[in-house]
């Protein structure tokens, strides 16, 4: 510091750092430094040093421009075959961290040698990979772009800051990438040949690396990388043709990377033997690579000047494990997305959609489901929704042509349902506010159901064709809106947005809502539409007896798929009552604590939660009055409330056995749906059975805070398990 900044006529340095030492053994934790310029509004504006987040755009390590990092020699051409696979693997791990929803600038492209492909044609084998993984990438970014179903800045960062993402001659790139794959291919045959087949060999080919015993298991390890690499870039071609022409293609080629995938693991521990532990290798927790080394080639920092003005985000790289667990799902995740049908209805697809949502997919999986289902605004490219509702509707063609009423709110229809399959591909938490969104939306398609129906019905001559027309229009709209609503709600417990105070009035109009699903299912099966205004075509919660509550069934048969979702409604439904008494007695027996909250009332948190849903005709708006009424029952003793909930959850098994009938007679079931429908059955009969141990012990404990019940969602997604300890 003398040399620095030499010292005056008048001043002199001195050392302070033991006076530093005491002030700040002085302060407390949290306590702020006082000064007559530092005053709060001062130290709210502060940045807080040492912040990782706040000071990354101040980091001055790595190489500022890419012709720095080249010039120093952090990107050499002439690699070793260990230094080769690190750098195909780290690529692999920045590639699924891209996908992730971090930058291409702090992933992949921190890659020195995909900023310019076009240096490394020396060496064959890195050029091909890096032409492959540039357009791979560049297709990826387009599906997930042209999907639109991300969130800029949080699932996905589509912006590219002028990286060079798409290049001339990466169309070529699989003829490259099969050239070095055979050469590598070639080598392996001569090392696991016997002794001719290996000279042969090697004058054919030079061998990757000096050591003879070695060559073998290099090879496997290249070869499998480059196969993997290249039955991805087969993938995402195939699925990108329309009308899922190239769907079978795509299920084959999965297989193929899933199995090179099980072969680069098992070349982990080849790449990774003798591995010294010094400060070059990373953890196996943490590593990005197979061997643990640390790729060469790779700067984070070279694109910082190319990132938005912000502090660029702190990233992680993706661990190997990580890596090679998220491309096993994903390509699991693609493969369903294959297996569908192309002969399904719009129902069968929406049913699909859900299902597939409940295994959460990445978002590129959800993007390619999304482009599949609605190519060029068509249902899986083939009809325009208009066309497939009417097939739905099942309206016949003499009402279509000459009732311009009903084509009017055909095309109003399917604008609406083109909205809601989009959001249903988006992430949970977002399409949970974006249902929230559109349910407006049905609202209004309901109105304009019922005035599309009186004014057929007024000016038309075709008489009971057309009433039978526009009952069944308005009761498809009415069901899909109860539908809509019914996974508005539901979501919200997997995103657990609910409180325990909450639970008992959000599973009371979830019951409502279930029972006016069914009422308009089965109107909508007789092709007949009750009084949709009064409320009182809903039964009121309260007013059941024990046990399930006799629904009428139609009188005429139905298929599989009509009863398999009646079924499930009806298991639903008695889930829920099941949990409403359960619920009432606890608190009214005192084992279950409520947290009081001095910020709102319960009915303040009822007109919170459901205010959104009273701008609906239907289901028909509940209010709170409604709840404590049907919910209150101070004439039925908590011993009846208890049994009273016992004999729901007992229902629930009965329902779940004509689920199970019903749904192995739905020919038209995907096999998604058949394996979710499977799982949630076991899930469901878990709940139901827990939840009636849990009842029949308070029940013999008595009255009175002995013990204190719990819920958690262990079991399934929506509906809780109660926990019974001792006070």
């Amino acid at each position: 510091m003398d040399a620095a900044v030499p010292a005056g006529d008048q001043t002199i340095w001195l050392d302070a750092s033991s006076f530093l030492s005491s002030v700040c053994n002085e302060l407390s934790v949290g306590e702020l430094v006082h000064g007559e310029n530092f005053r709060l509004f001062e130290a709210m504006s502060a940045l807080e040093i040492m912040d990782p987040k706040m000071d990354a755009g101040m980091a001055t390590t790595g190489f500022k421009t890419f012709e720095e990092a080249i010039e120093s020699g952090a990107a050499p051409i002439e690699l070793t075959i260990p230094q080769l696979v690190d750098v195909f693997d780290h690529i692999l791990a920045c590639e699924a961290t891209w996908q992730n929803g971090h930058a291409l600038a702090q992933t992949v492209f921190s890659c020195l040698y995909l900023l310019n492909v076009d240096r490394t044609a020396p060496n064959a084998l890195l050029h091909a990979f890096c032409k492959t993984t540039r357009a791979s990438c560049s297709m990826i970014r387009t599906a997930i772009a042209l999907a639109d179903i991300h969130e800029q800045e949080e699932d996905f960062i589509t912006m590219a800051y002028g990286l060079p993402v798409e290049g001339e001659g990466d169309s070529r790139c699989l003829a490259l990438l099969n050239t070095v794959e055979e050469v590598v291919a070639r080598q392996l045959r001569g090392c696991k040949g016997g002794l001719s087949t290996k000279k042969k060999s090697l004058e054919d080919a030079e061998p990757l690396q000096d050591d003879p015993a070695l060559e073998e298991g290099y090879c496997h390890a290249i070869l499998c990388r480059l196969r993997f690499r290249k039955a991805l870039y087969h993938i995402l071609t195939y699925m990108d043709k329309p009308q899922g022409r190239g769907l079978e293609m795509a299920r084959k080629h999965i297989l193929v990377a899933l199995s090179e995938l099980q072969n680069i693991r098992s070349s982990s521990a080849f790449l990774s033997f003798g591995q010294a532990p010094d400060s070059v290798v990373e953890s196996k927790e943490r590593g990005s690579t197979a061997s643990g080394r640390v790729a060469i080639g790779f700067d984070e920092c070279v694109n910082r000047r190319l990132l938005a003005p912000t502090p660029p985000r702190s990233i992680s790289i993706l661990s190997w494990e990580d890596t090679l667990a998220y491309f096993e799902k994903l390509l699991q995740d693609l493969d369903r997305i294959c297996s569908l049908p192309m002969t399904l209805g719009l129902e069968e697809i929406l049913q699909f959609v859900m299902d597939y949502q409940k295994l959460k997919p990445d978002l590129f999986a959800r993007a390619r489901l999304q482009l599949l289902l609605l190519h060029d605004g068509k249902l899986l490219g083939r009809d325009p929704l208009a066309i497939a509702l009417v097939k739905v509707f099942n309206v016949p063609q003499s009402v279509m042509a000459n009732d311009h009423q009903t084509q009017a709110f055909t095309t109003q229809a399917a604008r609406v349902t083109k909205q809601l399959l989009k959001i249903m591909c988006t992430n949970t938490a977002w399409q949970r506010r974006k249902l929230g969104r559109i349910l407006q939306d049905w609202g209004n398609l309901l109105q304009q159901s019922k005035v599309t129906r009186d004014v057929s019905i007024e000016g038309s001559q075709l008489g009971d064709e057309v009433i039978q027309t526009e009952n069944m229009l308005t009761a498809w709209v009415a069901e899909q809106t109860c539908w809509v609503v019914r996974q508005f709600l539901m979501l919200g417990f997997q995103l657990d947005l609910y409180s325990l105070s909450e639970f008992c009035m959000v599973y009371w109009y979830l019951d409502h809502v279930l029972l006016s699903a069914l009422h308009y299912k089965l109107a909508k099966e007789s092709q007949t539409t009750p009084a949709i205004d009064s409320p009182d075509s809903v039964k009121k919660k309260g007013k059941k007896k024990k046990g399930s509550a006799a629904l009428k069934q139609p009188k005429t048969p139905k298929d599989g798929k009509f009863m398999y979702s009646v079924h499930l409604l009806q298991c639903y439904s008695d889930l829920c009552k099941g949990f409403i008494w359960m619920l009432t007695a606890l608190t009214r027996d005192r084992k279950l604590l409520h947290r009081e909250t001095i910020f709102n009332t319960e009915q303040e948190r009822f007109f919170q939660r459901f205010d959104l849903l009273h701008k609906l005709m239907i289901p028909a708006p509940m209010s709170y009055f409604h709840y404590k009424d049907s919910t209150s029952q101070m004439h039925i003793s908590v011993k009846e409330l208890y049994q009273l909930s016992y004999d729901h959850f007992m229902a629930v098994q009965q329902h779940l056995q004509e689920l199970g009938a019903s749904a192995a007679k739905a020919s038209e079931l995907s096999a998604v749906s058949r394996t979710q429908l499977a799982l949630e059955v076991k899930q469901m009969e878990q709940v139901s059975l827990r939840n009636r141990v849990a009842l029949q012990i308070v029940h013999q404990v008595g009255p009175g805070d002995n013990l204190r019940v719990s819920f958690e969602f262990s079991q399934h997604p929506c509906f809780p398990v109660a926990v019974v300890k001792k006070s």
